[in-house]
């Protein structure tokens, strides 16, 4: 697959935004499904979350990155959830997109560079038994 270069604890907040934004969309819907794929992509890793919720409206969809844009019950959401999200995914040298259609779902697309260093082995220790 491929490792990337960054922090750890930030890379894992992208994705459980993103996963949590998935489950929410999915509230109280029967055949919910969330599917993550994947992939290395050339110089690149590849990670997909989608959903097969009710989608983003088309006039919705500009603003999703923008911090304090909130779709959600006032006391659901702060809006910077994926603004967050946004920040550290370009942060890390990547980027997000995303598909979206009303009716169907939606499906976030976060690209990251493949870490190209490659670790030397720890040293190996010699162990001797002077018995």
């Amino acid at each position: 697959m491929g490792k990337i270069r960054g922090h750890a604890g930030q890379v894992n907040q992208v994705f459980m935004n993103l996963l949590t934004n998935a489950a929410q969309a999915l509230t109280g819907r029967d055949g919910a499904v969330i599917t993550i794929q994947t992939r290395a992509q050339g110089e690149h890793v590849e990670v997909r979350i989608g959903d097969n919720g009710p989608g983003i409206p088309p006039d919705v969809v500009p603003r999703i990155f923008d911090p304090f844009f909130t779709t959600k019950d006032v006391g659901e959401g702060t809006g910077l959830g994926l603004a967050i999200v946004h920040e550290l995914v370009e942060r890390h040298g990547g980027e997000i997109e995303v598909d979206t259609q009303v009716g169907v779902g939606t499906t976030f697309t976060v690209t990251l560079p493949r870490r190209t260093d490659v670790l030397a082995a720890p040293p190996q220790r010699r162990v001797t038994d002077r018995r």
